[in-house]
């Protein structure tokens, strides 16, 4: 008789096909063979996930403005700052990030850094860059996250420990899902409160 186990989705499944088959990447969902996407080399996508992935710019730029008007209405000004929002693959997202965050990250703030005499002047928000073909809901945590980032540089507030800004930033993406409550929004909040990170684990629950 088979023994089966149950996920976080409440989705029954043999205890033996927990090695068999890969998890999706963004939610943790068991895929099977036949529900996997042979289009997609870079990481593992349940349908579901794939149903609201967001692979074009026109889309991202869509929910990218809204993200925007929402977190200026809570406060979050931006100084009219016409960020930009980029898609790129993972190779384009480590070579922005340029060691700066570990290989999970899916998303960067993009800067432009002016120097005079070897020391830093100035420092302009471009906008954020993040990976394609996030489901919607994580995106969008994504984008709020990064544009934590954005504000801060803003606003002239620099120096702060890697925790305290990660921190922050991770606040923000949480706050989201809280207010999105849905099924996928809790998952993620979820995973920010038990995020073992040091930095971004550590400086959330701080």
């Amino acid at each position: 008789m088979s023994e089966y186990l149950v996920d976080h989705w409440g989705t029954k499944y043999c205890k033996e096909h927990q090695g068999q088959y890969p998890t999706c990447a963004f939610c943790g969902r068991l895929v099977p063979l036949q529900q996997q996407d042979p289009q997609s080399s870079e990481h593992v996508r349940c349908p579901i996930c794939r149903a609201s992935a967001v692979e074009s710019l026109p889309q991202a730029r869509a929910l990218f403005q809204g993200l925007m008007k929402q977190l200026n209405a809570q406060g979050l000004q931006f100084n009219n700052i016409p960020l930009q929002i980029e898609l790129v693959d993972r190779a384009r997202l480590a070579q922005l990030l340029n060691s700066r965050s570990g290989v999970d990250a899916l998303g960067v703030t993009t800067h432009s850094t002016h120097m005079l005499n070897g020391q830093v002047v100035r420092t302009e928000v471009n906008g954020i860059a993040v990976l394609r073909g996030l489901p919607s809901t994580l995106f969008r945590g994504v984008c709020v996250h990064e544009l934590g980032h954005a504000w801060l540089t803003l606003q002239g507030i620099r120096g702060l420990p890697s925790w305290a800004e990660e921190g922050f930033c991770e606040l923000l993406s949480y706050r989201f899902y809280g207010e999105l409550n849905t099924d996928e929004s809790r998952h993620h909040a979820e995973g920010i409160e038990k995020n073992p990170d040091p930095v971004y684990g550590e400086g959330f629950r701080r």
